[in-house]
């Protein structure tokens, strides 16, 4: 991810940091994202930001020396492994009440903080609501559901929205060259960095790719859907995958007919031989698809998952055809 900010500085989180800086910044936030790969990147990005005279310029001693986490204002929790434990909580609060070593402010960056255990946030608690003076603490997240309700009621909570495919990359242009595969993983990248490179790397991809396309264009009937269930639930480990290439098809298929710009045009034309879809019935494909990604999240069977997401799919294609 480029500096400075890169598609980060356009978000509102952003935004309301570097505000805060100028007119005072509050004691203890929680960025929620759910790239978890780039999740300590991105609290590094909001350190510089906190920290840095120049707002997070990227090149500057202090962010160096944040980018090595070695600079002596600001501690990165957990220095190991991928869990925050109480008797890290206790060394940060002990270490809260001594006075910053090189500026005006020390800052406290907790990552992964959904994997801290309740006794852990319990103890952390006070320090979030009364923080010593000149004292920030930053906490990081792929989802606010593990965290105590008094814990969220402390912070400021930014959330970053999913990125852009043309966002995701330009992030990673420098490290990605193929621009055809590196187009493919973008869109189907669930709106992060971190999913879209591991995607890139990934040579599943294309076969994922070609089976998910061959749905759109081929299924026409309800012996079709039992045909795809059968081949999606040999990839059933990468349910989840298929679903967003599904959805990255469906909008790319929607903008189109809509005369927008599809964010992959290469994808696009593995699906131009599709009939039966009008607007009407994209939009329904693209909603049962984000349907079934939140069923999937909730552990939902998924025999029953991927029959039901093909079948509301053919359903929505002869709903709107007859409409």
């Amino acid at each position: 991810m480029k500096e400075p900010g890169g598609p980060l500085g356009r978000t509102n989180a952003w935004k309301i940091v570097k505000n805060d800086k100028k007119t005072g910044l509050f004691h203890a936030y929680l960025v929620l994202s759910r790239d978890e790969k780039y999740l300590r990147d991105i609290l590094k990005r909001f350190a510089k930001l906190i920290l840095c005279g120049e707002d997070g310029c990227g090149t500057c001693r202090v962010c160096r020396l944040i980018d090595g986490e070695n600079y002596a204002d600001a501690v990165f929790l957990p220095a190991n492994g991928d869990k925050i434990l109480t008797e890290d909580v206790n060394a940060l609060i002990e270490d809260s009440y001594v006075k910053p070593l090189e500026g005006d402010k020390k800052l406290y960056v907790v990552v992964g903080a959904q994997n801290m255990p309740a006794a852990a946030q319990n103890k952390l608690l006070k320090t979030l609501e009364e923080p010593p003076k000149n004292v920030v603490i930053l906490m990081g997240a792929t989802n606010a559901y593990a965290l105590l309700p008094t814990v969220r009621s402390r912070v400021k909570t930014l959330e970053i929205p999913p990125f852009t495919a043309e966002e995701i990359e330009t992030a990673l242009a420098d490290t990605c060259r193929d621009r055809e595969k590196l187009a493919l993983a973008a869109a189907c990248g669930d709106g992060t960095v971190g999913r879209a490179e591991d995607l890139y790397r990934d040579a599943r991809l294309e076969k994922l790719f070609d089976l998910t396309a061959e749905i759109v264009v081929k299924m026409k009937s309800s012996r079709d859907v039992l045909k795809y269930a059968n081949l999606v639930l040999r990839e059933k480990d990468r349910l989840g995958d298929i679903f967003n290439i599904a959805s990255a098809l469906f909008r790319d298929m929607l903008a189109e007919k809509q005369g927008a710009k599809a964010a992959d045009a290469h994808a696009l034309k593995k699906v131009r031989a599709a009939t039966g879809f009008n607007v009407g019935s994209l939009v329904s494909a693209l909603e049962k698809t984000e349907e079934a990604v939140r069923r999937l999240s909730f552990n939902a069977n998924e025999t029953m998952l991927a029959e039901w997401w093909l079948f509301a799919i053919l359903e929505g294609k002869h709903k709107w055809q007859r409409s």
